[in-house]
């Protein structure tokens, strides 16, 4: 095999295999630690939604490294807590050959502290 026929399976496979985050909503201070829920009743805590996330991946993209993805932007982004509000797959074909797309679709939110 050529190097350019190595060089053209080793990016498509690295396209096929990113997952990435797209967050509109409010920033904070960095943080180390965010919870993961699955519903708003799991915190008895008060809250701020501070926005809402979608984490999305091609083919070999795992769930599980979507929901890492989301958790680094949460911490990048300040959040406390990421509710998940769904997991989804998206199949509408975008152009570049591909007809799937997986999701999960989060709120961030930021707890309120007691003074």
């Amino acid at each position: 095999m050529s190097y350019k026929i190595i060089f053209t399976m080793a990016l498509i496979s690295f396209m096929l295999s990113c997952a990435h985050v797209n967050y509109i909503g409010k920033t904070y201070d960095k943080t180390d630690q965010v919870e993961i829920l699955f519903s708003e009743s799991e915190t008895d805590k008060d809250y701020e939604i501070m926005g809402h996330a979608i984490s999305a991946g091609q083919l070999f993209v795992s769930m599980d490294d979507l929901q890492e993805e989301l958790i680094q932007e949460a911490k990048q982004k300040g959040a406390d807590a990421i509710i998940i509000t769904g997991v989804d797959r998206d199949s509408e074909f975008d152009g570049r050959g591909y007809d799937a797309e997986k999701q999960i679709k989060a709120t961030f939110i930021k707890y309120k502290t007691i003074l």
